[in-house]
């Protein structure tokens, strides 16, 4: 009965462990299906941000079309102000002759080498003016 009793104990012994393995094998499969569900979950997640990011650039690349459409909407209504406000140059190139030939006189009069008081203060009011009438003509400084 020695050699019957070990067989009985190995039968025993290999069914237990058939039972534990099937039940790892069991909870593999229950890991792996869980996986599985998280990998399409994440699949999902991928395809709607990827959906997400093309609709974004779409509404980037409008916005930036928008955008140089009102630059040069900008930049044609500021062109055509300053059309519009132009003078001709013949008109601005008399009225600084006009104003300002009363101040050149002035200066010519003066002596550079023998400068007074009296005419610094007179230079100073000359360039005043010259600059102050250079910008209503439209000159920037």
């Amino acid at each position: 009965m020695n050699g019957n009793g070990s067989n009985r104990e190995g039968f025993l012994a290999a069914r237990d462990t058939i039972a534990a393995l099937k039940g790892t094998v069991e909870c593999l499969q229950v890991n792996l299906s869980q996986e599985r569900d998280a990998n399409e979950g994440l699949n999902l997640t991928i395809e709607s941000l990827r959906g997400e990011n093309g609709s974004l650039q779409e509404k980037t690349f409008q916005l930036e079309a928008e955008l140089d459409a009102l630059k040069q909407e900008m930049k044609d209504e500021k062109n055509q102000k300053k059309q519009e406000t132009a003078v001709p140059e013949s008109e601005v190139r008399r009225e600084l002759e006009k104003k300002l030939g009363f101040y050149y006189k002035d200066l010519k009069n003066m002596d550079e080498k023998n400068l007074t008081a009296e005419d610094s203060e007179t230079l100073y009011h000359i360039l005043t003016y010259t600059f102050k009438t250079l910008k209503k003509v439209g000159l920037q400084f």
